[in-house]
């Protein structure tokens, strides 16, 4: 091993000491330029890519805040609001009775429950004259 270390060592120090010898160094000076210009757009596509990935990326994010801002800002159509109104004014089925304080749980419970079923009755019909005036 240590003489394989050495034999390495010499021959490493001679590749240093000895000078290139050249030919023509016109010729290598302007193949040297000619290859450096040939790498150098490639560094403008990749620069012009990076900045065209953060474009995309902030317009990303903005479009998400503005979906997302969208979702949980956003106020009730008017026909379901107007509907809405329209239920509560007309049935009087989801004001509580009188003695609803005096009453027992299970009257209250099957208060609420027959409310809760005539609720569903009126939600039936309502979808259904909906999706006949769709058809």
């Amino acid at each position: 091993m240590k003489q394989d270390d050495k034999l390495y060592n010499e021959w490493l120090d001679e590749v240093k000491n000895v000078q290139p010898i050249l030919s023509n160094p016109d010729e290598l000076t302007t193949a040297i330029l000619q290859q450096v210009s040939r790498i150098v757009p490639q560094k403008k596509k990749r620069k012009s890519l990076l900045i065209g990935s953060w474009v995309s990326g902030i317009a990303a994010g903005l479009l998400l805040c503005l979906l997302v801002s969208e979702a949980l800002f956003s106020s009730v159509p008017d026909g379901v609001r107007v509907e809405e109104e329209y239920r509560f004014q007309e049935n009087s089925a989801y004001s509580l009775p009188e003695g609803w304080e005096r009453m027992r749980l299970s009257e209250k419970s099957d208060y609420l429950s027959g409310q809760y079923v005539q609720y569903k009755k009126l939600r039936q019909k309502r979808v259904m004259e909906l999706t006949k005036k769709t058809y």
